[in-house]
């Protein structure tokens, strides 16, 4: 039997004609493919990077007991990662830090119950005028020829060789500045205090005054800080403000020590 006869294809024709047509559908198909591999490489990476980012947040959460966050989302710890609270009751060895006393303040703090560099002692109230002061104790200073009462600071100054406040004898001597850009204006409102009125003094225990008398004199009439017998107390400030050439003088008389 004999197959029929097919015209013969030169072969150099056959394989221009192949080539053609592969080079037409890979010209078509092949930017998709690229395109599509491409993103499936640069995907597996991303996955890959978030993998290995979540397993190193782990073992920073592990080592340090807090909850991190990868692409802004909270990272839940594992029950490694949490760490127990440990306090007194539950480790023993604590309890004898309880009551370890703090370390005292160094020597060239200031207390802090002082003002102006000195200690307080006290305070001084009087309601009718808003005045709620602290005190602290002044003494003599020598200036020129002759000794004058030292000022207190933003303070009351209780004059320590008066008599104690709340005792059964004595005037107990206390000053303040009217006004001062140094050192305040603690009795500012002092020429407002009306007789009668009531002042609490603190200097180890309260004792209430009641306010007998005011006066104004001369800053040479000292006389007014003469000891007395009955209990007093007298409260001093220069007059007028602005001016400080005279001295206000309020006398209170103990009602309660």
């Amino acid at each position: 039997m004999r197959y029929p006869a097919y015209p013969a294809v030169n072969p150099p024709e056959r394989d221009r004609r192949f080539t053609r047509r592969s080079l037409l559908r890979l010209a078509i198909a092949g930017p998709p493919l690229a395109v599509g591999a491409a993103l499936t490489l640069k995907g597996g990476l991303l996955v890959f990077d978030l993998h290995e980012r979540e397993r190193n947040v782990g073992k920073l959460a592990a080592n340090t007991g807090r909850a991190l966050e990868v692409h802004g989302i909270p990272a839940v710890p594992s029950p490694e990662a949490v760490v127990p609270t440990v306090t007194a009751a539950t480790d023993p060895a604590l309890q004898g830090l309880i009551n370890i006393p703090l370390p005292p303040p160094p020597n060239d703090a200031v207390p802090e119950g002082s003002v102006g560099g000195r200690a307080i002692i006290g305070r001084v109230r009087m309601e009718s005028i808003a005045v709620d002061a602290p005190i602290v104790k002044i003494g003599l200073m020598r200036k020129g020829d002759g000794y004058v009462w030292q000022t207190a600071d933003r303070a009351v100054g209780f004059h320590e060789d008066s008599a104690i406040p709340g005792g059964s004898t004595g005037n107990a001597v206390f000053s303040g500045h009217i006004s001062s850009i140094n050192e305040g204006d603690v009795f500012r409102r002092l020429p407002q205090i009306a007789v009668g009125d009531t002042i609490r003094v603190t200097v180890e225990k309260t004792s209430t005054y009641r306010v007998s008398d005011k006066l104004v004199v001369s800053p040479q009439d000292s006389w007014v800080m003469n000891q007395t017998a009955a209990p007093i107390a007298t409260f001093i400030t220069c007059v007028p403000d602005g001016v400080y050439s005279h001295r206000l003088i309020v006398v209170a008389d103990l009602v309660k020590g």
